[in-house]
């Protein structure tokens, strides 16, 4: 085994950020809630498939161990990348405060403290995916269809938009049995590619992401689009379903055409404003 301490610039709680959205509950992630580590196995550019695990050690600091031996230099540089990414841990989260500090102290507080953060895949390409899988669709639905990739598709890790595109979409809808999803995911992953947005592994590439080049995807509406971007922490627009206008509805008495509108003293951090705000009476968090 290997490991190696990883060091956050800001605050980052690994429990606030496991529980900050459903991720956590799709393959091929684990978490275990007595001892505190999250955990899934990763398939590196080497080939090595590399079980991966992650405790707190501080406020500003994870251990990452790794089962197995004699990694390379850039197989650790590798999964630094990937823990960082689960965690947003290069997240600067000073001018969410500033905001939240005018419009709700408690919520400046959190994230503060640590929280804020949203637990994301290894990739772009594996939030978009499970994105894509929570398209009309219940939760229970949407943990079948992801872990059906990961078994069927990826063997065992999350599969790449290379691996998605070579089985293609009758093998999407007969075996994965994704439904209309199917040929939404089997087009979508060549066109990430073909726009340059994704490399064949999923990683995003160095070019600017905005909301038309998700937009102008098959199947993808506004939705998914803003889910996507706010796992690229753009959090200025709120991802409006069924649960979300729910919320809203019983919490502030309004519509989901009011939704935006109601937060948009928040700025560039309405998502935080929503969700951060159900996070907090959800836990009773106090500080």
């Amino acid at each position: 085994m290997e490991q190696f301490e990883l060091r956050c610039p800001y605050p980052v709680s690994l429990r606030h950020t496991v529980s900050s959205h459903g991720w956590v509950n799709l393959a091929p992630w684990h978490w275990d809630a007595e001892t505190v580590e999250l955990s899934r196995t990763e398939r590196l550019e080497t080939g090595r498939l590399a079980p991966v695990r992650v405790s707190q050690s501080n406020a500003r600091s994870v251990v990452v161990k790794i089962d197995v031996d004699n990694l390379g230099r850039q197989e650790f540089e590798e999964i630094e990348a990937i823990v960082k990414r689960w965690l947003s841990i290069d997240w600067n989260p000073m001018d969410a405060v500033r905001v939240a500090e005018i419009n709700d102290p408690r919520i400046a507080l959190f994230i503060k403290n640590g929280g804020g953060r949203f637990l994301r895949g290894s990739t772009f390409y594996e939030d978009f995916v499970k994105t894509v899988c929570t398209i009309n669709a219940s939760w229970a639905f949407t943990v079948r269809m992801v872990s059906s990739l990961v078994t069927q598709i990826g063997n065992g890790v999350f599969p790449t938009p290379s691996m998605v595109v070579e089985r293609g979409e009758k093998f999407l809808a007969q075996e994965v049995r994704l439904g209309f999803r199917a040929r939404v995911l089997a087009e979508s992953s060549q066109e990430l590619q073909r726009l340059g947005i994704v490399d064949s592994k999923g990683n995003r590439s160095d070019t600017e992401l905005v909301h038309e080049d998700l937009l102008g995807l098959r199947g993808i509406g506004p939705y998914s689009s803003n889910h996507v971007m706010m796992l690229c922490h753009d959090f200025s627009r709120v991802p409006i379903d069924s649960e979300v206008s729910a919320y809203c509805r019983e919490r502030h008495g309004m519509e989901s055409e009011e939704i935006e509108v109601f937060f948009d003293v928040w700025g560039d951090y309405r998502f935080l404003g929503y969700k951060l705000e159900r996070i907090l009476e959800r836990t009773n968090w106090v500080g």
